[in-house]
């Protein structure tokens, strides 16, 4: 796989590599090839037992003759010739290849200039079961036929803007014309500082110019006048709440009408009370279909054609589950149904109406419930037949 890391001079892109990639790599057991200036006092102090697959590159002068016959010497950088690939090492266990981390790739592999060989071997890497990590500040200088082949891209950028200095942020995108799948805010890691040379001319660690201008978000009076809205807002929610559950008025008296027996001077002689009828308790509802009191859902359908003493006729066949306060009681076909008074009709593969002598029952559908013991709880979910 090529991957390609992108960003400004000073995004991030070093600690991107160093971390996210050369670290689990060598976590791995997994061999790499650089051209990055890493300190490998570091890597032995930290990485005792793997510091040894560290393979550093670096530019060389080769001295050849010219036309005329005179010495001469140029730069050779590294990864700029197919002979600086190719590395016979594979994992003892898994086997794969290692891992070529190629910092400023577009001095290696410009856009005009690079040589065929290393245009082909970028095309049959994964023969070599290699991957190979590229860092440059433009992907416009890379040379077209391997930035082509390039599958994930990370965009690192620092956090400048926002008034921080310390994080930075990273895209992940599908390729060079592909989609942002993924945006995160990333912070240095302190523990890894000094692992790698950011200022290769220099004997020091430089100090970037910090944008001293530019205040945070959350420093702003915006920013703190709307949190300080939102505790306040909160404080009077909690307060109203408690308020009113101290408070609760007293429950309510009924009033309850006191009643006096007196008898009335010149009352006119009572009137004997009409005989009291009790009332004979009433027999069972009459059904209006065998099936009243029982949920209907529909199971199965089958319709079509079929002959029957050499006669064509429609055929509709199917099953219909009884249930009982959503528990299954039984299973009766459509030819049960009919044959106890029942008419059927399709109305769509989930949908049939059923009648009972003339009486309309109602549709019935594919909404078979789940089996639930609680009859006031029941909680049902339909299940389409297939």
């Amino acid at each position: 796989m090529i991957n390609l890391i992108l960003g400004q001079p000073g995004g991030g892109k070093s600690h991107e590599a160093v971390v996210y990639h050369v670290v689990p790599a060598l976590n791995q057991g997994r061999k790499v090839i650089t051209n990055l200036a890493l300190d490998m006092d570091k890597f032995k102090a930290f990485f005792p037992e793997s510091w040894h697959l560290i393979e550093l590159r670096d530019s060389t002068v080769e001295v050849f003759n010219n036309e005329s016959g005179e010495e001469e010497s140029r730069v050779v950088r590294p990864f700029s010739r197919v002979d600086h690939y190719a590395d016979p090492w594979r994992h003892p266990d898994e086997g794969f290849g290692p891992l070529y981390v190629i910092d400023e790739c577009h001095l290696s592999i410009p856009l005009r200039g690079t040589p065929v060989p290393v245009e082909e071997w970028y095309s049959l890497h994964r023969h070599e079961l290699a991957d190979v990590l590229l860092i440059t500040q433009s992907y416009g200088k890379i040379n077209r036929a391997i930035r082509d082949l390039v599958q994930v891209v990370y965009r690192c950028k620092k956090a400048t803007a926002f008034g921080t200095n310390d994080r930075y942020i990273r895209k992940v995108q599908d390729g060079l014309r592909g989609e942002v799948v993924n945006t995160s805010i990333r912070e240095y890691q302190k523990q890894f500082y000094g692992f790698w040379k950011s200022h290769t001319r220099s004997s020091a660690a430089g100090q970037e110019l910090a944008a001293n201008d530019i205040v945070p978000i959350w420093k702003r009076w915006p920013f703190k006048g709307a949190a300080l809205c939102f505790l306040i807002v909160i404080c009077l929610s909690t307060w109203n709440v408690t308020r009113e559950k101290k408070h609760a008025p007293p429950p309510r008296v009924q009033p309850v009408a006191a009643s006096v027996d007196s008898a009335p001077v010149g009352a006119a002689p009572a009137v004997p009370a009409a005989p009291v009828i009790e009332a004979k308790p009433r027999g069972p509802e009459q059904k209006l279909h065998p099936f009243q009191g029982l949920s209907m859902h529909l199971v199965a359908t089958m319709r079509g054609k079929r002959f029957r003493d050499g006669v064509e006729e429609e055929f509709l066949g199917g099953f219909i589950q009884l249930a009982n306060n959503g528990q299954p009681v039984s299973k009766v076909s459509f030819d049960d149904l009919r044959t106890a008074g029942y008419s059927i009709t399709w109305e769509s593969p989930t949908v049939v109406s059923l009648t009972y002598k003339g009486f309309d029952i109602g549709y019935v559908v594919t909404d078979m419930p789940l089996v639930s013991a609680a009859k006031d709880i029941a909680v049902t979910t339909p299940v389409q037949a297939p």
